[in-house]
C-alpha cells in the first residue's frame, strides 16, 4: 500500500519538494522557513541541529497536493471526501511494518530523540502539531482519528487541549466516568488520507462511524495496522513515528500560550489532560513531519474538510448551492464564499443562512459572500469585484447579533463573563449577497461581464 515516502516522491516528481541542506535549528528558526514557503513547496529539512532526524513540512501547500493525495482532481476532492464518509473500507491487521523498526520504552524522552520544534515565540515550549491521534470509544470500540495540539514535556509526559467539539474528548470522557485512563496512538507520517481524515469535522463524521475505515476510503484499499506494542491499539503500519500512551484520567495541568490557527497566540494558559508516553515506535530512518500553525498548509487541512461538510448540509436545505470556499484570508474559518445558480430572488439569504447554522464546522464562520455561477470563488479579485458591482449595503446585507461562535478572538469583548465561564462566545455575523438581482431581468444586462 502506498505510504507517506510514496506520497512524497510522487511530489518530488513534480517539482514541488525544495530541499534545505543547511543546519537548520528546530527552535524558532524552522517555523521561519517554512512561512516563507507556506504557499510554495513543500520543505525538506535535512540537518537538523542536534538530532540526526530530517523535517517534512508542508505537504499541503496547495489544493492541488491534496487531491493528488487522494486519487483525484481539484473539482473532486469534495465529492471523494463525501465517497469514502458513506463508503468506508475495512482496516486489516499484518504481523509488523517499518514503523515498529526501533521500539522505545525506557527513560522516554521525545525532545532527546526527535526535532519536534518550536514555532513561535511565545509558544509555551515545544509542540507536536501534526500528529493524528487514534482512540477507540471505551464503549463501543469505534475508532476516532483527530487532532490536538500536545506540548512535548522534558519527560514522557505531553499536555494535551482537546477541542470541546471533538469525539476523543467524549471518549475521555467515558474514560474518567469508568475511572480509568484513555489509550491512543499518535501517528506521525502515514498515508496523507489518514492525515486528512484526522482533520473531518464531527458533523461530517458520525459518531457511529469508524474513522480508521473512512481513511481507508479515502485511500482505496485498506489501510494495514500493526497492534501496539504497549497499547491494544492497532495502527498503520507504515507510518513513520508512532507515540504510544494513555490519557491519564483525573489530571489536568497547565498548557499554553500557543500560536494557532488564527495567527494570534491562545492566552492564557489552560488547565488541559495529560499524555503517559509508554513507548516510540518508529523507522530506522524516520521523517519527522511537521505542520507549521497559521501557515496556508493549516488552512487546507483544516479548510476543505469543514467545505465539505458545509456544502453536503447546505445543499439539503437550499438546492441552488454549487460550492463553497473558506478562504485562507478568513484562517479557512471565518469567511465563506458561497456560489448558486439562482433561482429565486430569496435564494441568496436561504443560502446565508443555511451557511450559518451552528455546526462544528459553521460556528466560526463571521462572513458568508454569496455570489452567481460567474464568480471564481477561489479567486479573491473575482470575489472583491462582484462585492463591488453587484452590492447595495442598504439592500444585499444581513447582520446577525448575539450568534453562536467557538474561536472567535474578536468576540471575547462582547461575550458577557458568565457565558465565559462556560466557555461559550456570542458573536455578530453577516450575510452579503453580491448575486445579480433575479425578479427583474431588464436589469440583469447592466451586471453583465466583459468578454470576448
Amino acid at each position: 500500500m502506498k505510504s507517506f515516502r510514496d506520497y512524497i516522491k510522487e511530489l518530488k516528481e513534480k517539482n514541488d519538494i525544495v530541499e534545505i541542506e543547511r543546519e537548520v535549528d528546530p527552535i524558532i528558526e524552522i517555523g521561519k522557513i517554512e512561512k516563507e514557503y507556506s504557499d510554495k513547496k513543500t520543505i525538506f529539512f535535512k540537518n537538523l541541529k542536534g538530532y540526526n532526524t530530517p523535517i517534512v513540512s508542508n505537504i499541503f501547500n496547495k489544493r492541488e497536493n491534496i487531491a493528488l493525495a487522494i486519487g483525484t482532481d481539484l473539482e473532486g476532492i469534495k465529492n471523494k471526501i463525501v465517497a469514502a464518509v458513506e463508503n468506508p473500507v475495512d482496516t486489516v491487521v499484518v504481523k509488523d511494518g517499518p514503523v515498529q523498526e526501533v521500539i522505545l520504552t525506557e527513560n522516554i524522552n521525545p525532545l532527546k530523540v526527535l526535532p519536534i520544534p518550536k514555532h513561535y515565540k511565545k509558544d509555551d515550549g515545544r509542540y507536536i502539531t501534526s500528529g493524528v491521534i487514534l482512540a477507540s470509544d471505551p464503549e463501543t470500540g469505534i475508532r476516532n482519528l483527530s487532532f490536538a495540539r500536545m506540548k512535548v514535556n522534558s519527560n514522557n509526559k505531553i499536555n494535551i487541549m482537546i477541542n470541546k467539539e471533538r469525539h476523543l474528548l467524549r471518549y475521555f470522557h467515558k474514560a474518567e466516568k469508568l475511572n480509568q485512563p484513555l489509550e491512543i496512538a499518535i501517528i506521525l507520517g502515514s498515508h496523507p488520507a489518514v492525515w486528512l481524515e484526522g482533520a473531518m469535522p464531527d458533523g461530517l463524521v458520525m459518531d457511529y462511524m469508524d474513522e480508521l475505515n473512512i481513511a481507508s476510503g479515502l485511500m482505496g484499499q485498506p489501510s494495514e495496522l500493526v497492534k501496539g506494542k504497549t497499547i491494544s491499539l492497532e495502527y498503520p503500519g507504515n507510518a513513520e513515528i508512532v507515540f504510544e500512551g494513555r490519557i491519564i484520567n483525573n489530571i489536568r495541568e497547565d498548557e499554553g500560550p500557543f500560536g494557532d490557527y488564527a495567527g494570534i497566540y491562545d492566552v492564557p494558559p489552560r488547565k488541559n489532560p495529560i499524555i503517559e508516553l509508554s513507548a516510540i515506535a518508529m523507522r530506522n530512518d524516520a521523517i519527522y513531519h511537521d505542520l507549521l500553525p497559521y501557515s496556508a498548509e493549516h488552512f487546507h487541512l483544516g479548510g476543505i474538510p469543514r467545505e465539505t461538510d458545509i456544502l453536503k448540509r447546505i445543499r439539503s436545505a437550499v438546492p441552488s448551492v454549487k460550492d463553497i470556499h473558506l478562504t485562507p484570508g478568513g484562517c479557512s474559518r471565518f469567511h465563506a464564499v458561497v456560489q448558486i445558480k439562482k433561482q429565486a430572488e430569496s435564494d441568496a439569504n436561504h443560502a446565508v443562512i443555511a451557511t450559518l447554522f451552528p455546526t462544528e464546522s459553521a460556528r466560526d464562520i463571521k462572513v458568508v459572500i454569496v455570489v452567481d455561477e460567474d464568480i471564481d470563488i477561489y479567486n479573491n479579485f473575482d470575489v472583491e469585484w462582484a462585492i463591488a458591482t453587484r452590492v447595495q449595503w442598504n439592500r444585499d446585507i444581513m447582520i446577525m447579533n448575539r450568534m453562536e461562535g467557538l474561536l472567535d478572538p474578536s468576540a471575547i469583548s462582547t461575550t458577557p463573563s458568565t457565558l465565559l465561564a462556560r466557555d461559550e462566545i456570542l458573536t455578530a455575523k453577516i450575510g452579503i449577497d453580491a448575486t445579480v438581482p433575479f425578479e427583474k431581468p431588464d436589469y440583469r444586462e447592466l451586471y453583465e461581464r466583459v468578454g470576448f
